[in-house]
């Protein structure tokens, strides 16, 4: 190959790069103030078969566009929502190595992270639809800035460069987002999403996805309290849908068309 070929071959790679990494799409919810970012639709290898067994076979899974919270669900968001429809206050909440408005709320169950987005008219994302964006649409190991791991890209066990948060969270948004404009993908808190714990490969018509309270469903991204390992994109934790821990938050979606029915109405006189 000729040096004039393989410039001619580097920049349109990089053009490539640039259009599929364009500046996202924004919106915001008009009942919780959540900042929502566009995720194009497309398909990707859901799965790894270099993590736990949980995370095989790998398949292929198509994901239509949709919104995702480009932060996990803050504090103050929460208090909010506490306010409107008197949930109950998270354990930590009377902590303040944890209850700072900007810092995220955890100690949530599924079933409140459910009340929640029925109460801002919002949604869980699936488990296919944050392994897609964590992983950029696939081309990202962690779900951070570059694809790799390190403390100047998330918070979580340890600390170091700009991770100084030693064993709690960071305020949403102390690390620089992925490609897809998302912050704190990859440690934090780990997050719930609507997905019921079911082996792969995943497939949505299997029931997986009905909205009941009584099973075990998926969290994902890791957490400040444990190891980079979990931090990767495929990898999956659980836990039943009741129970509450110092280390579960979440991140809300919305599907295109509910955006569309929601934009319209706010733009009305």
């Amino acid at each position: 190959m000729s040096r004039v070929i393989a410039i001619c071959l580097t920049l349109a790679l990089l053009a490539v790069g640039c259009l599929a990494f364009a500046e996202p799409q924004r919106m915001t919810s008009p009942i919780d103030g959540s900042q929502l970012v566009w995720i194009p639709g497309g398909e990707f290898m859901m799965g790894s078969t270099e993590g736990d067994p949980e995370e095989r076979p790998v398949a292929r899974v198509s994901v239509e566009g949709f919104w995702l919270g480009a932060y996990e669900v803050t504090n103050a968001q929460y208090a909010t929502f506490m306010k409107e429809t008197n949930r109950r206050a998270p354990l930590y909440w009377d902590d303040a190595s944890f209850n700072q408005p900007n810092q995220p709320a955890i100690d949530i169950s599924w079933n409140d992270a459910l009340a929640y987005c029925k109460w801002a008219e919002l949604r869980l994302p699936t488990e296919a639809e944050w392994e897609y964006a964590a992983s950029a649409g696939k081309q990202f190991r962690y779900g951070t800035a570059t694809g790799e791991i390190g403390h100047d890209l998330a918070n979580y066990a340890g600390t170091g460069g700009g991770d100084t948060w030693d064993d709690v969270t960071a305020p949403v948004g102390s690390f620089p987002p992925n490609p897809f404009g998302l912050y704190d993908m990859a440690g934090n808190a780990w997050e719930w999403v609507s997905s019921e714990w079911k082996p792969y490969p995943y497939d949505p018509t299997d029931g997986r996805e009905r909205l009941v309270s009584y099973t075990y469903r998926v969290m994902r991204g890791g957490c400040w309290h444990f190891s980079e390992s979990y931090c990767r994109a495929t990898a999956r934790h659980r836990l039943e849908a009741h129970l509450h821990y110092d280390y579960v938050g979440f991140r809300v979606a919305l599907s295109g068309d509910e955006a569309k029915a929601i934009q319209a109405a706010s733009s009305k006189p």
